[in-house]
């Protein structure tokens, strides 16, 4: 076991060093995007004040407003907003198979909602670090009763990549007080050294490693937690001695990335393509401070010789001054000095600077197109691509690294946990897959659907002439289409099994219909032919009696 620890140290040493390397980059990018993670590679106190270099809150309010933006784009309302399938379409039909996605969906949403959860606070700050520094990490665990959800400082965390560039694991270095780790683990668990120290400063700080990583031999059916897929290790770094060891399911760390380059396992972001535009604005902000101040309070030429003391220029000042000197100077010998600057050139540069940072951040794309009484529905469908085009990607990725993982592992967490109703017989040995709502994917539907009802349109109008091409049309199918395109709830569409009764009692309350308005004209005839018997056999007496 020491040689294990020696070497998970050993290589949390190397790709911590390797991290290591953009902390430089993170404070220049918190400096003027996020004051407040400041100390990726300097000394920082809590609760001190970080913006005294600020001139211009442009970049910080742009970085904001896309996270803000980002953030309710992947999750309307402030949840995910996830929609559970079978892999079986067919059996996405079923009555029960919909009954209990319905009420699976309920309950994951209620459990993210769960304000002990944390959920909305870390994924804000999770949205914020993807935005200024392309990688954030939140950490998705459980207590008996709920999910629990934690956004953990870039500068604490070092994840760790396999050879595809996916995240396999997390390293955690915290310096805790000797007696909160004999709170956590017991006092038997640690060193020699700590107790030493517990006993004389328990409140000096021990460094600890905290480690989750991927297990060789690991067992997703394992009945201990020390042989589950993923290790779960506290370390005491100095002494090399273990102070725990757990494990876990999923890794419960999600590393979601904003781009990648070839060749990097950390993200880029777009604060790094608006930082020197950025650092731009700050300079020019304090310049034009400066001038403008110089504008309203501007510096006085003052003879040497011709006052008493120095200039008063505060308001209600005085300044005495000689007679003779302001009479061979005709008139008043203090006047301004004029720098010939020009604030409004200035202004009109800062603008600019300004209007690059904001679209850095998107600002222009992620208007989404509006539908007006002036558009067509040709161009409403073009601008809506158009939007796809731009931001399709982005959501793309970090639905992929960011979204997904983070539902899957509260969903098998929730699963283990008995969260959900038994699963129906239809879904047994079935694999469930989730489809995830944002604005681009609902965009798309939208784009397609649109296209669909014109194409049924042009059908049914060419069935007036030619009635076999509306054959060509799956009408249940477009409706569908159409529903879920707008984001009609299940509940209201009726499934493939309802349709079908309503049709057959439909046919059945047609049949009946028929079979009533047969027998009626059956009555009818029959009467018919009972009275013309009756006419014809009065007819036939009435003839005898005339013979």
């Amino acid at each position: 076991m020491p040689e294990r620890i020696d070497e998970i140290i050993e290589r949390w040493r190397r790709v911590s060093g390797d991290k290591s390397r953009w902390h430089p980059h993170y404070d220049d990018l918190a400096r003027v995007l996020l004051p407040r993670r400041l100390g990726f590679a300097s000394t920082t106190i809590e609760g001190e004040r970080r913006t005294d270099d600020i001139y211009d809150g442009t970049p910080m309010q742009s970085a904001r407003a896309l996270a803000n933006a980002i953030g309710g784009m992947l999750r309307p309302g402030g949840l995910p907003d996830v929609e559970m399938q079978a892999d079986d379409d067919a059996i996405n039909q079923s009555e029960e198979a919909l009954t209990w996605f319905a009420d699976s969906e309920r309950r994951l949403a209620a459990a993210f909602n769960n304000p002990k959860a944390r959920f909305r606070q870390s994924s804000g700050e999770i949205d914020a670090d993807l935005v200024v520094f392309g990688t954030a990490a939140l950490f998705v665990g459980a207590t008996q009763s709920r999910l629990k959800f934690r956004a953990v400082a870039l500068k604490d965390a070092t994840p760790q990549f396999d050879e595809d560039g996916a995240p396999d694991g997390m390293y955690l270095k915290r310096s805790m007080p000797a007696r909160h780790l004999r709170d956590r683990f017991g006092e038997d668990r640690l060193s020699e050294r700590t107790r030493e120290i517990l006993k004389r400063t328990p409140e000096q700080k021990i460094d600890v490693l905290h480690a989750v990583l991927p297990r060789a031999d690991g067992r997703a059916d394992a009945l201990f937690s020390r042989n589950l897929p993923y290790s779960d290790m506290w370390i005491e770094i100095e002494a090399k001695h273990e102070l725990s060891q757990a494990g876990y399911h999923e890794l419960p760390f999600i590393v979601p990335r904003w781009d990648t380059s070839s060749g990097e396992d950390m993200g880029r972001s777009p604060g790094m393509i608006a930082l020197p535009d950025s650092d731009t604005l700050q300079a020019m902000g304090e310049t034009i401070l400066i001038a403008g101040q110089r504008a309203a309070d501007p510096p006085l030429a003052v003879p040497n010789d011709g006052v008493f003391d120095a200039a008063n220029t505060f308001p209600g000042g005085l300044t005495y001054y000689d007679v003779e000197t302001a009479t061979a100077m005709r008139g008043n010998p203090f006047f301004p000095i004029e720098s010939g600057m020009s604030l409004p050139i200035s202004r009109d540069m800062q603008a600019d600077i300004r209007e690059q940072v904001r679209a850095a951040f998107f600002r222009n794309v992620l208007n989404l197109p509006i539908d007006g009484p002036q558009m067509t529905a040709t161009e409403i469908i073009e601008r809506k691509e158009e939007f796809i085009r731009e931001l399709g990607s982005v959501f793309g990725r970090l639905e992929t690294d960011y979204t997904a993982p983070m539902v899957e592992r509260a969903f098998m967490l929730m699963l283990r946990a008995g969260g959900f109703l038994p699963i129906p017989q239809v879904l047994s040995e079935q694999n469930i897959r989730f489809e995830y709502e944002s604005p681009v994917k609902r965009i798309r539907q939208q784009i397609e659907a649109a296209a669909a009802r014109m194409w049924a349109m042009e059908l049914f109008e060419m069935g007036q002439i030619r009635p076999e091409a509306i054959d060509l049309v799956n009408v249940d199918a477009l409706g569908r289409f159409s529903a879920d395109a707008l984001g009609i709830p299940k509940q209201i569409v009726n499934s493939a099994e309802t349709v079908e009764g309503i049709r057959a009692a439909r046919q059945e309350a047609m049949q009946a219909q028929q079979d009533q308005m047969a027998v009626a004209q059956a009555a009818q005839v029959a009467d018919t032919v009972a009275g013309a018997a009756q006419k014809a056999g009065a007819a036939g007496g009435l003839a005898e009696e005339m013979m």
